[in-house]
Order: structure tokens, then sequence, then C-alpha cells
């Protein structure tokens, strides 16, 4: 008869197993679904998780993604190094010589062997043999980082060359010299290559003509190519980061031709020599350029049939630069945050373009004493000074700028869109004296500009105000306008082309227009009607106000008579308009700020 007390010790071992069973979920998980979660676990997590059970244990050694993390950079004691190194060493022989026993597959095979230590720094020849026994296990994924010697190199076996199973390969050498084998990787799809010096000057012919599948290249904190022609006819992503383009005794050559790219990425790269990019891929849909300088004489050519996006942020070109864009299929354009030391020159072939942004573009600052200063004396009209923007584009319907260039003057800024139809701008004013041709086809226009610059005082700010160059540019911005139909502008620009302007700009076209005033409603008064005079077939006025006075906010008073009429139903001296335009139905003054709110109705009055 079996004891009571065994009796309740099995039960209470079952129960216990079962209950063990209830809250481990992890243990009740096939294998499968457990070597799926060991695939996002952190260097050396499978190994501290073999620790847990046995089961875990058979699991780790035969999971077919290995992490392995080696750091002999911590520590100063050479003994405890010592046996760190020997007992790493024989870990990870042990776990992929069963691996090889066992017939076993491999997916991934990451191992980074961070020492500086020359009498521990053999990782180059350790980490081969390990990468050798993975090939054999069929691995599909490699992500090795070592550190070499700037003297040796280092060159991957030839069986990894040879694996037929490989698909991805990142490879980081701390800056050691790479160079590729004879052979070639024939079944490679993504290559990684991080903080590698590359001495080969046909290193993009070679990944072209050896890299047949080739789907994904990234080109991270790698230095030394002096020419990176590429032709392959398989890639399809590209991303190039932290990289310098050192000078060379030629000029520099970036030269693009894949038939099924998509996708290009240039950050934070250094291009030092005269560099010439020409871009001809007919999949490219996107391309951007961020956080990148350009050194010497820039140029960009860009044939694409079928891109769509580009933009260029946050970038710096030290000397003159041009970006020839011809893609029928660009969408939208953007250059944003950019620093220009020279003439920038953009010409934008698009049949599809429908918007163009340039926003917080900079140029570099000259030495000069106050920041709207005349012009040169050595400057032509003719010749065009030698830094402004240029923009050409025959088929832009939109024109977003925000400019913030408190040397707007210095550097004007020449558009050529026929086609433009509507137009939004904020920020500093820049010069449009050498707009060639107006906006003739604009119909709406959304303006807010004024410039940046702080006085100390009311003397230095009315200075400022009546400088020539100011006065200029707001009346040739102004007429760049006067074929729109819908027009909202601040007060700012029209004040500063009355102050030596009697006539009004005339607006043909212009039937709605908003104004906004940010100083006293009551003193611009004046300055709103001399510009209304322009305004021959206005229906619609709104005056956004950011003051107004205790008189006009009365919402009993009749602005019409007895503040308006004054200056828009009387005559003038010097002026050809002496009546606001007969077919404006609808006045509206709002206070921005505040519930005051005056709306008068103006039957069409003559003078």
């Amino acid at each position: 008869m079996e004891s009571p007390f065994k009796s309740m010790a099995m039960s209470s071992d079952q129960d216990t197993r079962i209950l063990a069973c209830t809250h481990d979920r992890l243990s009740g998980l096939p294998d499968q679904v457990i070597y799926h979660i060991f695939s996002f676990l952190g260097a050396n997590d499978t190994a501290r998780l073999g620790l847990v059970s046995k089961r875990f244990k058979k699991l780790c050694s035969s999971s077919p993604y290995l992490n392995f993390v080696a750091d002999f950079d911590s520590g100063s004691d050479h003994s405890c190094l010592r046996t760190r190194y020997a007992d790493f060493c024989s870990y990870v022989d042990k776990v992929l010589r069963s691996r090889e026993k066992t017939g076993e597959g491999l997916v991934r095979l990451l191992v980074h062997w961070f020492c500086k230590q020359r009498r521990f720094d053999i990782g180059g020849s350790v980490v081969t043999s390990w990468v050798t026994v993975a090939t054999k296990c069929g691995v599909e994924e490699l992500d090795m980082l070592v550190h070499v010697d700037s003297l040796r190199g280092y060159s991957l076996p030839d069986c990894v060359y040879k694996c037929e199973s490989l698909r991805a390969l990142k490879l980081n050498l701390q800056m050691g010299r790479f160079s590729f084998q004879i052979l070639g990787f024939d079944w490679l799809k993504d290559l990684w290559l991080d903080s590698v010096t590359i001495g080969d000057k046909n290193f993009g012919q070679r990944i072209s003509d050896r890299c047949k599948c080739l789907k994904r290249l990234t080109l991270e904190n790698v230095d030394g190519i002096s020419d990176l022609t590429m032709t392959s006819s398989s890639l399809e992503d590209l991303e190039i980061s932290d990289c310098r383009f050192p000078n060379s005794f030629f000029d520099g050559k970036f030269n693009i031709s894949c038939s099924s790219l998509k996708v290009l990425t240039i950050s934070r790269c250094q291009f030092k020599a005269l560099w010439h990019v020409n871009l001809d891929c007919q999949s490219l849909k996107n391309m951007t350029v961020q956080d990148s300088e350009f050194g010497r004489f820039f140029v960009c050519k860009i044939d694409c049939e079928s891109l769509e996006t580009l933009e260029v942020c946050g970038s710096n070109f030290l000397e003159a630069c041009q970006l020839l864009v011809d893609c029928p299929s660009l969408i939208h354009a953007m250059i944003s945050s950019c620093r220009f030391a020279n003439v920038c020159f953009l010409n934008i072939k698009s049949s599809s373009l429908g918007g163009l942004t340039l926003s917080e573009c900079k140029f570099s600052s000259p030495e000069i004493g106050s920041q709207y200063s005349k012009p040169k004396k050595e400057i032509k009209v003719g010749a065009g000074p030698c830094r402004r923007i240029i923009m050409k584009a025959e088929n832009l319907e939109t024109l977003t700028v925000s400019s913030s260039d408190a040397y707007s003057y210095e550097f004007p800024l020449s558009i050529s869109a026929p086609k433009l139809k509507d137009l939004r701008w904020t920020g500093d004013p820049v010069d449009f004296s050498y707009l060639n041709q107006g906006m003739v086809s604009l119909l709406n226009a959304r303006i807010h500009i004024k410039p940046t610059c702080r006085h100390r005082s009311e003397e230095s700010d009315r200075r400022c105000k009546h400088s020539k160059s100011l006065i200029y540019c707001a009346a040739k911005f102004l007429q760049c306008l006067s074929e729109a139909r819908f027009l909202s502008i601040n007060t700012w620009p029209i004040e500063i082309f009355f102050m030596q302007n009697d006539s009004p700009i005339v607006f043909k076209k212009l039937q709605n227009l908003v104004l906004l005033t940010n100083g006293s409603f009551a003193d611009q008064i004046p300055t709103i009607a001399s510009f209304l005079r322009g305004l021959p077939n206005l229906r619609r006025l709104i005056i956004r106000c950011e003051q107004i006075s205790h008189e006009l906010s009365d919402p009993n008073a009749s602005l019409t008579e007895s503040t308006l009429n004054p200056f828009l139903f009387s005559p003038r001296r010097n002026t050809h308009f002496s009546c606001v335009g007969q077919d404006l139905k609808n006045v509206k003054i709002e206070a921005v700020q505040g519930q005051a709110q005056s709306c008068v109705q103006n039957a069409g009055k003559r003078r």
C-alpha cells in the first residue's frame, strides 16, 4: 500500500508543475516561436537565458539566432582579461562546433569583438574561424565588428563569397581598411559597411559587377572613396551617411546609373573635392540630401523618369552649386535650412511639378556694418550679384517660401515660373530686382514678410525703413503680385513702398484682399487707403488688426463714412485713382486679439 505521505508529496509536485506551467507561458511555447523571440534579444542575452533551465539551455545552443559580444577594452588586469578571453572563445567555439556537428541551420550570426589592446587584438583571425563554421551551417545573415589595424587591413574569407545561403552582411572594421577579393557575392541582397576605410578607386563598380542580386546598400561612416560609380541593375535602396569623400587629384565623380533604384538617401556626408553628381535612375522615386557639406563647385544632374519627391535639407554649400533636375514625374521639391556661399542655380523640368518649397535658407553673412546696405558699386544689374538663388521651373504651380536671412538684399532671389498660380511667402523680404518676367499666371498670394532686424531706438528703426534697398525690394515685390486675384498681405511692404512713392501699384485683376496690420490701425489708415486706390476691381476687403483704437472698436461706428471715406472717396494729389473700385461691396474689419469686430457694407459709393 502506497504511503499517504508519498502520495501527498507526489500530488504536491504535480500541482507545483501545473502551477509553474500556468505562470511560465514562455516554456509552453513551441520551439519555433521561442526561436523567433530569440531573434529580438540583445547580445549575449541568449547565453544568460540558457541558465534558466535545461530546456532553455538546449534551445539556446540550437537557436538559429546567435549573438556574441566581447569587450576586452574595459579593465586593466591582464590576467583577468586573459581569463575572459579564454572563456569567451571556448564558449563560442563550443556552440558553433556543436551546431556544425548536428547540421542545424543558422539564420543569423552576430559577433562584435571590441579590443584595441595588441595582446588580445586577434579578433580578425578568431572571428574568421567562427564565420567559416557559420557558412558551413548555411548562415543567412552575418553581422561582424572587429578592430582592424590600419596597416594590416582585413579581407573576408573566401567561404563568405561562396556561401550561397548568405543574404545579408554587415561589416564594421572600426575604420580599418577593407578590400574585396576577386570573388563576388552572387547571392547577397543586403550589404552594410560601417566604419570602414576604402582605398579602392573602383569600389562602386566592383560592387555593381560582383553583387548581382544586391537590393540594398548602406555606406555609413566610410572614408577614402574618391569616386563612386555604380551601374547595378538590381539595387533598389542606396543609403549613404557620415561618409567623407576626400580631395583627389582629379575631379571627384558620383555617378549612379541603377535602373531598379527606388530610394536614394545622402545624409551627413562631406564632399571636399570638385564633385559632379550624375543620377540616371529610371525607377528612382524618392531622393533626400540632408545635413551634408559640399566644398568646391558642385554640380548635380538628376535625370530620373519616375522621381516624385526631392528634398535637400540642412546642407552647406561652400561654393557655387547647380541642381539640374529633369524628371517629368516630379511632384514636389523642397530646399530647406540650407546655407549658400555663392550662386545657387536650380533648374527643374517637370510636367507634373505641383509645388516647390524654399524654407529657412541662408547665405554666408558678408562682412558689412549694417544689415541692409546699399549695393556695392562693382555689382552691375546686368551681370548680377555673385551670390543669389536662381530658380527656373516652367511648370511650377505652387511656390512656398519661408526666408530668415537678415542679409536679404545682398543675396537676391530670381524666379522664372510662368505658370505659377499660388505663392506663399513668410519671413524676411528678398530682393526681386532680378526677376526678368512677372508672375503672369498668379491667382492666389499669401504674404507675410517683415525684416527680422531689431533696433534699440525708434530712430534706428526709422533709418532702416528708409533704406533704399528695402524700398526698392518692396516695390519690386508688389509689382510681381499685381496679377493676383486673391491677396492676403501684411501692411509692412505697403508701408515701405509709400515712403517714397505717391502713385499706387495697379492690381487690375484683384477681387479679394485681406490686409494684416501689426500696429495701430488708425495710424495705418492713410497707407491702406493709398494702396486701395490701385484696386479698381476689388469686391471684398477684410482688414485684420492687432491693435484697434477705442474709436474704431465701437460696433455701432460707421467706419466707411467716419474713417475711410476721407481717404478713399476724395481726390488726392499726384494720384491716378482718386477713388476705390466701385465694385467693392463688403468691407470687414476684425480684431485679431479680442472680441471687437466691425463690419461695414459699402454700396459701391462714388466720389
